[in-house]
């Protein structure tokens, strides 16, 4: 693939692609990838997207009962986050959910919850979206195409390319 093709096909992009960049030293790299370029974003300080939040019926019982020794979930410090993120959104047991954490230190109402993990990467997307774009023009020819051949691997659709 050379630069022209490249960037035809990075520019061609109908819908932003989220890309996972995985884990490395200090946390989790995330990716979108738009028409008019590459927005990274570094979550060494939060993981943006939990998941999956899933819980037997077993132990579903036993965070009710915890639950019930405070006056809130927010200052219940026996249940962990994502317990008390499940008991928030009446999470049912035996269902895996995802969750997209906005900002560190999410009050439980600011999270997005949901069985359809597209749902969550589309609220990723959009509040990545406001973030800073490195336009594709500005990029060097071979980190150019190497996006364009995960785009093209991944058949150019939207959605998560691993």
């Amino acid at each position: 693939m050379q630069r022209t093709s490249a960037l035809h096909l990075l520019k061609s992009i109908s819908k932003p692609i989220l890309v996972d960049g995985g884990y490395w030293k200090f946390g989790r790299m995330l990716y979108v990838l738009t028409d008019a370029g590459l927005i990274t974003v570094d979550c060494r300080v939060f993981d943006p997207m939990l998941g999956p939040i899933e819980f037997s019926l077993k132990h579903y019982a036993e965070i009710k009962e915890i639950a019930k020794e405070s006056e809130s979930l927010e200052e219940n410090q026996d249940l962990d986050p994502d317990e008390k993120l499940f008991l928030f959104n009446d999470g049912k047991p035996g269902v895996p959910y995802w969750a997209f954490q906005p900002h560190d230190e999410a009050a439980l109402e600011e999270y997005v919850f949901s069985s359809d993990i597209t749902v969550i990467e589309n609220a990723f997307i959009e509040q990545a979206l406001s973030g800073k774009i490195e336009p594709w023009e500005g990029m060097d020819e071979k980190k150019l195409i190497e996006w364009a051949e995960r785009v093209a691997a991944h058949g150019g659709q939207a959605g998560t390319v691993g």
